[in-house]
Parts: C-alpha cells; sequence; structure tokens
C-alpha cells in the first residue's frame, strides 16, 4: 500500500510516565480538597437527618448545603472529563482506564446524593441520599486502591 498523506493515521501522543503522575497527582489533589470542603456541609446534613432535625435547619443554610453538593458534584466532572482526555503511557492504558471508569462511578453517585436534596421543600430523598453515601465509600475505596496500584507502577 502507497503511503499518501490522506491514508497515514496521526501517531497519538503519549505521556511520559513522569508527566502522567505529574498530572494524576494534581488530580488527586484537587479530588482531596473538594470533598475536605464539602465535608462540613455533608457532617452538618448528615447530623441534622440521624437526629430527625432537618427541620431545625434554616433554609440559608439547606440552600447553602445543597449548592455546595452541587459545587463539588461540577468539580468532580471537571475532573473526570480531565481524566478521559490523558493519554496515558502505553503500560498504564488498562490501569487508567480502570482510574476512569471508578471516578466516573464516583461522580454519579455524588449527583445523585446532591439531586437527592430538594430546595424547594427543604427535604432530602433519604434512600437516595444513604445509597449515595454507600456507593460513593465503595467507589473511593476502589479508586484509592487503584491509584495506589497506578502509583507503584509510575514509580516501580
Amino acid at each position: 500500500m502507497e503511503h499518501t498523506k490522506e491514508n497515514v493515521m496521526p501517531k497519538k501522543k503519549y505521556m511520559s510516565t513522569q508527566q502522567y503522575g505529574v498530572l494524576l497527582s494534581e488530580l488527586i489533589e484537587t479530588i482531596q480538597e473538594a470533598g475536605d470542603r464539602v465535608a462540613p456541609f455533608f457532617e452538618k446534613l448528615d447530623k441534622a437527618l440521624k437526629e430527625n432535625e432537618l427541620a431545625s435547619l434554616s433554609t440559608d443554610e439547606f440552600v447553602e448545603i445543597a449548592t455546595e453538593f452541587e459545587n463539588v458534584v461540577e468539580i468532580y466532572q471537571d475532573v473526570s472529563k480531565q481524566l478521559n482526555s490523558m493519554t496515558a503511557p502505553v503500560r498504564l492504558i488498562g490501569a487508567h482506564q480502570i482510574v476512569k471508569q471508578i471516578f466516573a462511578d464516583y461522580t454519579t453517585a455524588t449527583k445523585v446524593m446532591a439531586d437527592s436534596l430538594d430546595v424547594n421543600t427543604q427535604q432530602v430523598n433519604l434512600a437516595d441520599f444513604r445509597k449515595s453515601e454507600a456507593d460513593q465509600d465503595v467507589f473511593m475505596d476502589k479508586f484509592l486502591a487503584q491509584i495506589r496500584r497506578v502509583f507503584s507502577t509510575v514509580t516501580a
């Protein structure tokens, strides 16, 4: 087959293992910072739910909690997009696919929690909230385990 400009596939540009490790570290830091920022709002809502005192939260407090939940979802969706756009080093492609999928699942679970809050009625769909909480725990554990595997390969 003759090679002309039209039928030559462009070579895909992969990151070096070091570049990949640095970028992944930055995304993990973003995830950690977002989680740390939303944690006090989650704890406040969780306490009110466990003590059956949701009505004791002011409208402003409830809206602030819901807003923080939405903000963290947006941050996680952005991180997920960045993970999807990364071209991992060849030896990490499979591991990176797993990282992308687990974090996408985690982001979806986080959105379920944010969506469980109804600011108009100041109510929480408790079944969705608790399922999301459990799902987030599972996905974050899997995500961190996979990240550890990736970094053991990156630093090997």
